[in-house]
């Protein structure tokens, strides 16, 4: 299940392995073996590796442009 949250400055990137500070957004997410799944090992990802692995994107609404963490099924 994916979680998106506000760093309170001890977070690392799973990828990146950078410390996402207060208060940059970011995303926790359960994977096993590299693969999304309900329940597993909980792993954190900054905006920038979220959206480079398909877990975040963009969206219009309302005039303006903002993150999400949702997949396409879920809004």
């Amino acid at each position: 299940m994916r979680r998106g949250c506000i760093s309170l400055g001890e977070v690392t990137c799973k990828e990146c392995k950078r410390t996402i500070t207060y208060p940059e957004r970011y995303l926790t997410t359960d994977e096993e073996e590299g693969v999304e799944v309900e329940k597993g090992k909980t792993v954190y990802y900054c905006v920038e590796c979220a959206l480079a692995k398909g877990y975040a994107h963009y969206k219009e609404e309302k005039g303006k442009r903002i993150l999400t963490f949702f997949t396409e099924s879920e809004f």
